[in-house]
Order: C-alpha cells, then sequence, then structure tokens
C-alpha cells in the first residue's frame, strides 16, 4: 500500500528541500456560475456527478501520458486530540522524458519508512545517466550518485506508483471517485477557466482506504474532486473518520493535485555538483 511500504533496497536516503502540499481546491478568486447542462459536461459526468469514474480516469491518462507534470500528493493522519500520527507529502516533477525530480517528506511516529526514520525529508533527482540523493540526517547533509536511476528502487516509477499514488493517475482516481456516490456541487471559474466542483458523501465501497487490513471501520467519508471542462481532473482529496485495528480512531485527509501539465522541466539541482563527486 502506498502509506506503508518500507524502501529496503534504496541503498542511501538522503535529502532535504521544498515547501510540500498546498491548497487542494485552487485559487482564491472563484467565481460561482450556472449548473451546465448535461450536454456541457465532459466525459463520465453529468448534472447527476459522476456516472462513469472509468471513463472519467480515461480522460486522466490521456492528458498525462506522454507529457510533463508536476503531482503534489499529501497523505495525513490524526489522532483524536489533533496531533499527527502519519504523515507522507511527496512532490514528483516529471518531463515528458520522464527525468524526475522528488521531494518527499515524513513525520509522525507512524509514518511509512519510506525514506527512513520519521521526521525526516529527501530529494532525489534522476535522468537516463545519473541518480542522485540528498538528505539532512541528525544536522548533517548526506549525498549518493549511482551510474543510472534503473539500477534502484527509485524509478519515477517507484515514486509514482507505489509511494504518491495507488498504482498510477488514472487507477487512483478511479477508485477513489469510484468508491463514492457523487453530485455537482457547482460550477466555478478559477483564473478564466472552468471547473466543475463534485462532492460524494456516500461510499460505495471502500477502495480508496490505503491500508484496509489495519482498518476496522470508516465513517464520515467526503470526496471533493475539481474537473476541467477538457475532463480533466486537476484536483480531489477525501476525508475519513477510520477506527484502526488496535481500537483507536483517527482522520485521515489524502490529497492528490496536479500542476503545470505540459509546462513542468527537471532542471539539474543546486546539489548536483556536490551529489555526483560522491563516489
Amino acid at each position: 500500500m502506498r502509506g506503508a511500504v518500507v524502501v529496503v533496497a534504496l541503498v542511501v536516503l538522503s535529502g532535504c528541500s521544498g515547501v510540500f502540499g498546498g491548497s487542494d481546491s485552487g485559487p482564491d478568486t472563484v467565481t460561482p456560475a450556472p449548473l451546465p447542462t448535461d450536454s456541457e459536461f465532459p466525459p463520465g459526468i453529468d448534472a447527476r456527478g459522476v456516472t462513469d469514474a472509468t471513463a472519467l480516469a480515461a480522460t486522466q491518462r490521456a492528458t498525462l501520458e506522454n507529457t510533463s507534470y508536476t503531482l503534489v500528493t499529501n497523505r495525513t493522519v490524526r489522532r483524536e486530540n489533533g496531533s499527527v500520527r502519519s504523515s507522507l507529502a511527496v512532490e514528483l516533477r516529471l518531463s515528458s522524458a520522464r527525468d524526475y525530480h522528488a521531494e518527499i517528506s515524513v513525520l509522525g511516529p507512524d509514518a511509512p519508512l519510506v525514506i527512513g526514520e520519521p521526521p525526516t525529508r529527501a530529494e532525489y533527482w534522476a535522468n537516463d545517466e545519473v541518480y542522485l540523493r540528498r538528505q539532512v540526517i541528525d544536522n548533517r547533509t548526506e549525498y549518493s550518485h549511482y551510474g543510472t536511476s534503473e539500477d534502484y528502487v527509485g524509478t519515477w516509477r517507484f515514486w509514482l506508483g507505489n509511494i504518491a499514488l495507488d498504482i498510477d493517475p488514472e487507477t487512483d482516481l478511479r477508485t477513489t471517485v469510484g468508491s463514492f456516490e457523487t453530485r455537482v456541487a457547482e460550477r466555478t471559474t478559477v483564473d478564466g477557466s472552468e471547473r466543475i466542483h463534485v462532492v460524494g458523501t456516500e461510499l460505495t465501497a471502500e477502495q480508496f482506504v490505503d491500508d484496509r487490513s489495519d482498518v476496522a471501520s470508516v465513517e464520515n467519508a467526503t470526496l471533493h474532486v475539481f474537473v476541467t471542462e477538457s475532463g480533466f481532473v486537476d484536483s480531489y482529496y477525501v476525508v475519513y473518520d477510520a477506527e484502526l485495528a488496535d481500537g483507536s480512531s483517527v482522520t485521515v485527509r489524502r490529497s492528490v493535485r496536479y500542476a503545470d501539465v505540459g509546462t513542468t522541466t527537471v532542471d539539474r539541482p543546486p546539489w548536483y555538483e556536490e551529489a555526483v563527486a560522491q563516489e
């Protein structure tokens, strides 16, 4: 599962940097507009809500396939008193050639050990020829340099489908949205572009739950999905209460956001030379 992966094969877990997360619902400049007619909805949606999660997910795949984009995900689990039990934040920038720059942050006593003992942050940068890592551990910065990223666990596919999402953007969207009965809440205009806000509060499945083996029950689940005119989902998030197998109660919030589709660049990080100098 995404939240429970332990990266035992990752050689040196390095990194620090960046600000993770961000607004899940987009910029504050939002102008309400009348709901569109059925003919004005993109594939998979009509005036009732999402009618075909598979069609909606297919648009997601078609939009992101063979192009560059930035993916930002965050999964935070809080105890009843509001304290953080677990948090995993990922920002993954992918070029069209699938060079990548990943920034990972974990905190909380039960956070997944994807980059070592929490709290910690790490960066990973790779192209076809080199794989670099940077991490601050106990106030010291460690770098790693390897000849090719394909020889190690940390390929772009690993960060995308094992850590940030469930397999890929299409699958993650389909299983999340397909777990809810939904309705169209409103159509808005954000920076001149229209988006459809879809809300789900009635569960039909629990495929959106990360580690179902550890969850005894799910309650008060709410889904928010923001869809562009073309049918591309630029962000979605789900919030739910869960009783865990150990009897404790938590609130889980998981968000997914896409940015700079088609315009993301993956340049060398400022610490490139330091990392390359490592044997």
